[in-house]
């Protein structure tokens, strides 16, 4: 039961075995983009984590001066690996 409990506080839609989830963080009103650009954060076994995946780091790289929407890709395998990637459209 406890599982269903801390399962159920969870934002992402997460499976207990596996998890595959697109989702959208932010958006604008303005639907045209030309450009987009993703960045990753990795976890393995909850002991160690890395990456940069924040929005203004990625729109930085790629040149984006105008962020049009952000979305979330969720990958988890038995809670073993988690990858979260963020994907950002603008100009």
């Amino acid at each position: 039961m406890s599982i269903l409990l801390i399962n159920a506080a969870v934002a992402t839609p997460f499976g207990f075995i596996f998890t595959d989830v697109k989702e959208p963080v932010a958006a604008s009103s303005l639907k045209s983009y030309s450009k987009t650009a993703s960045g990753t954060n990795i976890a393995i076994l909850g002991l160690v984590g890395f990456g940069d995946a924040s929005a203004e780091k990625i729109a930085k790289e790629a040149g984006i001066k105008q962020i049009r929407h952000v979305d979330k890709h969720t990958f988890v395998i038995l809670g073993v690996y988690v990858a979260e990637t963020f994907t950002v459209y603008g100009d």
